[in-house]
């Protein structure tokens, strides 16, 4: 009986950072799939230049995050396939799979609407292609719905400054913002291009006395918890599905070691949500009666709380609360409960294994029943099969 060699595969990932970690544990677990792979994981900088054993590796195939052309060409130049996950430097041999921008800006705008926040502004680092598409694509959104946005305009595009060197510019990334921060208007809510742009966004605040989140709410995406946890205040984030990205990338490369061919070069999968903190716990409002309505209902909502909790707790009438929540936030105190609700419910449903019944206890519905129901009117399917469709889009 032949026994199958198993695939030998180089991974050119920087798995310091989460999400590094989380395209690994997409790898893993389609390798384990398919009997197993062979792994090299490379140490490689990938501000540095090429390392000497590209020209020399005899592997099966090669999944990366390539971010300089040199690397790039280098890459395409062998004769084993290779799938990239970043994508600064396209190259028609090199299919890629990414996060999509345009997922990222509008699950951005809906938590700031939600929130709302009637100010917007993008912080980024220019020339690199990711941040460019997440600041075009969350741009033209909020330009659709009438509202203008400011956008940090770098007097030294990032993708101009030498790899080699960028580390140096460390400080002068973080002292660039300074001035444009102090000129934003209160109550923005700021996206900045991933978790380290809005760690340096913290920093420069502070430096020219802004507060966050009281005078500005910061967004951050990639959901790194070792760089939001330690920024002062702890950053919220956009949960990127890195599991799925690395799973598919990994069934791409196999079929590409089987000589098969791909029915697209690129892929965006969208994030799985918001992972709130501190960075954006504030009302962007003066009227104290909607901040502490809205405050009582963030803190109490899994607690199962109805409009009269929220009535009692102000010590207003109804119908003067009813008028504050059309006026803010275009929604009921009653929608804006169920809209919270089901908030909490899906991030529930996409990263744990909790019955319907324990995801509505969790959430403040009374039943599983009223869950499923309220679910599907608002959604268009059941719990079920919310989660269902979740699991499926692994590996597509």
């Amino acid at each position: 009986m032949q026994i199958m060699k198993k695939p030998t595969v180089a991974v050119l990932v920087d798995t310091f950072r989460a999400y590094g970690r989380g395209l690994s544990r997409g790898f893993a677990a389609y390798a384990a799939e398919q009997g197993g792979w062979d792994f090299e994981i490379k140490d490689h900088d990938p501000r540095s230049a090429v390392p000497e054993w590209i020209h020399t590796w005899k592997g099966d195939g090669i999944i990366c995050r390539v971010r300089s052309e040199e690397m790039c060409e280098a890459l395409a130049n062998l004769k084993c396939p290779v799938v990239d996950m970043y994508g600064q430097h396209s190259h028609d041999d090199i299919p890629l799979i990414d996060t999509d921008p345009n997922s990222v800006a509008k699950t951005a705008l809906k938590f700031f609407l939600d929130a709302a926040f009637t100010k917007f502004a993008f912080c980024g680092l220019p020339g690199l292609r990711f941040s460019d598409e997440r600041e075009e694509a969350f741009v033209s959104l909020v330009r659709k719905l009438g509202f203008s946005v400011e956008v940090f305009d770098d007097p030294t595009p990032h993708a101009d400054r030498e790899p080699l060197r960028r580390r140096l510019y460390y400080a002068q990334e973080i002292e660039e913002l300074e001035p444009w921060i102090a000129t934003l208007p209160p109550h923005t809510a700021v996206l900045a291009c991933n978790d380290r742009r809005a760690q340096h966004f913290l920093m420069a605040a502070a430096r020219v006395g802004r507060k966050v989140p009281e005078e500005l709410a910061v967004m951050g995406v990639d959901n790194d918890d070792v760089i939001c946890e330690l920024a002062n205040p702890p950053l919220s984030s956009i949960r990127p599905d890195t599991y799925t990205i690395g799973y598919t990338a990994a069934t791409w490369l196999n079929r590409l070691m089987r000589g098969e061919s791909l029915d697209r070069s690129h892929l965006y999968i969208a994030p799985l949500g918001v992972q709130e903190r501190a960075s954006t716990d504030i009302v962007p409002s003066e009227d104290v009666l909607f901040v502490k309505a809205i405050r009582f209902i963030r803190s109490n909502v899994q607690r199962g709380i109805d409009v009269k909790s929220v009535v009692d707790h102000v010590g207003c009438c109804r119908s003067t609360l009813e008028g504050r929540f059309k006026q803010f936030l275009r929604r009921s105190v009653k929608e804006e409960l169920t809209r919270a609700r089901l908030a909490g419910a899906k991030v529930l449903l996409q990263e744990t294994s909790l019955t319907l019944e324990e995801v509505a206890n969790s959430c403040g519905f009374a039943t599983a029943s009223h869950f499923s129901r309220v679910f599907r009117e608002s959604e268009g399917r059941t719990p079920g099969q919310f989660r269902i469709h979740h699991e499926a889009t692994r590996g597509d």
